[in-house]
């Protein structure tokens, strides 16, 4: 397909985002009100990460099955679906009661965003690879943004009511977002019309390394969702200071991403990925050397400058590893690989936080995030120095992978 009908007949990237932004505000207020959980309804460390471990696996499922519906013409229904889904676990779980209430509803959310998430993501590759870092930074910016926005209102909304009242509101905004989702057309790229298995695509050996880079972030991802919150109460932090404290960690990431995608497409997604992801390795092993609770949300904070700058990166290496026809079925694959170690970090991590303390949960987070790191680096070195992907030129595609 030639540049100028590729690009006359792309659709417009904003319900994407916009998608992305309203769900990942509902997500956040459920990780922002783990320690409401705890106090209101009595849940325990274990029953907080068995939650969040439920709603990692769902989405799980969701990008293994559905995203290569995306590589055939489906991602505006992928989207609308999402979308539905995601209100209704927000409303399921402003009446929930009980444990089983929030454990279907984070597995709803998870499974939303499982739908969604893919078929954004391919729609925003294929529409201008020239400018793939800066419209993956753009997405992850959006993405993120909904984290920031999210736990600052769930906060206050929480302090004006209940628990419950950030669930009903934001699945009320959610609602608000639907018009723009019907407007989500599909993409004009080259589809999967021979169907292929998603699982296929682990015979890419750059693929594999790619995937190892992004679980290094999943277990940080996973840790952070299951300790950190309830560590921050542990330290004194009220409700209020809770959603403060996740609204300025996770700031730095929407203001950065979009500079860092296209850091990274001038320099290089693997080394730049490679070099932040090492350098946030060394502030989530100091999360627990050093005491107090202004000290841990300023360590994190900083953190978060190198997740920025280094987000869109993991999802570029994803994409120049495999054809323009299994985008989605390959961001798809690394989204359930994030997920699957997300998961596994945040049972894992839960346990330690409650039979030891935050110190060792960190420390040991770190020490596996060398481990991916160093065997990604192995995988994803390109011995033939040969481009990937023959759409896009020979400079970029160079570029991306050295």
């Amino acid at each position: 397909m030639s540049d100028d009908s590729r690009n006359t007949s792309n659709p417009k990237l904003l319900p994407y985002f916009l998608i992305l932004f309203g769900m990942s505000a509902g997500l956040s207020s459920v990780v922002t009100l783990v320690a409401e959980f705890k106090q209101e309804l009595g849940f325990s460390n274990f029953e907080i990460g068995l939650t969040i471990f439920c709603g990692f696996a769902s989405s799980f499922i969701a990008l293994i099955t559905l995203s290569p519906h995306a590589d055939r013409g489906r991602s505006p229904i992928l989207l609308k679906s999402g979308l539905l889904l995601g209100i209704i676990a927000l409303f399921f779980m402003a009446v929930g009661d009980s444990l089983w209430y929030f454990i279907i509803g984070r597995s709803l959310f998870g499974f939303a965003l499982g739908a969604a998430s893919p078929a954004a993501r391919r729609t925003v590759i294929v529409a201008n690879p020239d400018e793939l870092g800066k419209n993956l930074g753009k997405l992850g910016a959006y993405d993120v943004a909904g984290w920031v926005v999210g736990p600052g209102l769930t906060a206050a909304l929480n302090a004006v009511g209940n628990f419950r009242t950030p669930f009903w509101v934001m699945g009320a905004a959610l609602v608000l977002l639907l018009p723009t989702a019907w407007k989500a057309k599909p993409d004009a790229a080259e589809r999967d019309i021979q169907k292929k298995k998603p699982l296929d695509l682990f015979r890419i050996r750059r693929l594999n390394g790619a995937l190892l880079i992004l679980s290094a972030y999943f277990v940080f991802i996973g840790a952070f969702e299951s300790v950190w919150v309830l560590e921050l109460d542990f330290r004194g932090a009220s409700q209020w200071q809770i959603g403060v404290g996740l609204t300025l960690a996770a700031l730095p990431i929407p203001l950065l991403a979009m500079k860092g995608g296209i850091l990274a497409q001038r320099f290089g997604a693997r080394r730049w990925t490679l070099g932040t992801m090492s350098i946030c390795t060394v502030f989530v092993a100091s999360f627990g050397m050093f005491e107090g609770l202004l000290t841990l949300i300023i360590l994190t904070i900083l953190c978060s400058l190198f997740e920025g700058l280094g987000f869109p990166a993991g999802p570029m290496l994803v994409s120049v590893s495999v054809p323009e026809e299994r985008q989605a079925a390959a961001q798809g694959l690394a989204g359930a690989t994030e997920v699957a170690a997300g998961a596994l970090a945040s049972i894992v991590a839960a346990v330690i936080y409650q039979t030891t303390n935050d110190t060792v949960v960190w420390i040991t987070t770190s020490i596996i995030m060398i481990v991916l790191l160093v065997f990604g680096w192995i995988l994803t070195k390109p011995p033939d120095r040969q481009p990937i992907r023959p759409d896009i030129p020979f400079d970029l595609k160079r570029r991306l992978l050295e």
